[in-house]
């Protein structure tokens, strides 16, 4: 893989030297296991000089936009100014935007993480795709791009070639997801097991201080809460009232208020967002995914899902491997250069 990263000014250093290092030691694993060293890396820059990093040092790159070559991936880091994320302009940072397009265009994976997604967006590769950032910053992405299907749990999303992840160190996950869909996972999860990084299953949703849930809206955040736990008991209307202490009444009136949607419409909207995850990130098969969603009834979750998405949860499972693993012409590695071997 002959990875890129676009260094912009304020992008966080430590995750480019951080991606440096966890590509090195792929290239180890790969010598260890009797295999060809696959993983390469670049660093660019809008003209290709030093830029000045969120802690004020000037770091080298390899070259600018325009003497740039041909790569299976190019990530956007998130950047900083002080300890605040940075967002500039887009008119400063256009060419990155219209040169990203191009890369996409052309069979490129792109991938973001942080304040980084939100080059992304300016560029106009996120409208109506999936993505995430970090918790703190989601209220920010939504209000700047209202076209971005958010996924607001999501640690890591891939959509069309767009990869995004969420916190400033989530360079880890974004980055074993481009070897995963350029390499294929036993090579990612292989990476993952020597770095002894954790690849189970999460959601932001853990990380997010109490105070700011709350802030929220408390009696969604409770809802939320109470439904993503419901699993093999279905949630009902009449059961979530109970639980927070309502008529089924008053719950409507302040769904309507808040959402614009019933209690029905978001218990639905919930667990098929936990279904569409399952069918992403697992091999269950389709009546499993039903019944750990909390549908007894495997094709009623069938009838709810194309309901929701427009398409079976097979088709939509599908779907998103063919998004996530596009056929690609294999790099020749003989003739690739780069700072990593």
């Amino acid at each position: 893989m002959k990875l890129a990263v676009l260094l912009l000014e304020g992008s966080m250093e430590s995750a480019v030297i951080g991606m440096a290092d966890l590509l090195g030691l792929a290239n180890f694993v790969m010598r260890r296991l009797g295999k060809e060293t696959r993983f390469q890396l670049h660093t660019l820059s809008l003209d290709g000089k030093p830029v000045r990093t969120s802690r004020g040092l000037r770091f080298p790159v390899d070259a600018g936009l325009s003497n740039s070559s041909p790569y299976d991936a190019i990530i956007v880091p998130g950047r900083l100014s002080g300890a605040e994320p940075a967002r500039s302009p887009a008119r400063q940072f256009a060419p990155a935007a219209a040169w990203l397009r191009r890369q996409h265009a052309r069979g490129c994976l792109i991938g973001a993480f942080c304040s980084g997604v939100f080059l992304l967006a300016e560029s106009g590769l996120l409208e109506n795709r999936r993505a995430t950032t970090t918790w703190w910053l989601q209220e920010d992405l939504k209000d700047s791009f209202p076209t971005v299907d958010l996924a607001g749990d999501a640690v890591v999303t891939s959509d069309d070639r767009i990869v995004c992840a969420a916190g400033p160190m989530s360079w880890v996950d974004l980055l074993l997801r481009l070897i995963e869909m350029v390499d294929g996972p036993d090579a990612a999860r292989t990476c993952a097991d020597y770095a002894v990084v954790d690849t189970a299953e999460r959601t932001q949703a853990v990380y997010m201080p109490l105070g700011y849930l709350q802030r929220r809206d408390p009696l969604l955040i409770r809802a939320d809460v109470l439904v993503r736990r419901a699993r093999k008991r279905p949630m009902t209307v009449r059961r979530l009232a109970l639980e927070l202490g309502l008529s089924e009444r008053t719950l409507h009136r302040r769904f309507m208020e808040l959402t614009g949607a019933s209690p029905q419409a978001f218990i639905l909207r919930r667990r098929i967002e936990r279904s569409r995850l399952l069918l992403e990130t697992t091999t269950q098969s389709i009546k499993a995914v039903a019944r750990a969603v909390g549908y007894e009834d495997d094709s009623s979750f069938r009838r709810a899902f194309r309901t929701s998405t427009a398409m079976t949860p097979q088709a939509y499972r599908t779907r998103r491997a063919a998004r996530l693993f596009p056929a690609r012409p294999s790099p020749d590695i003989d003739n690739l250069g780069g700072s990593i071997r």
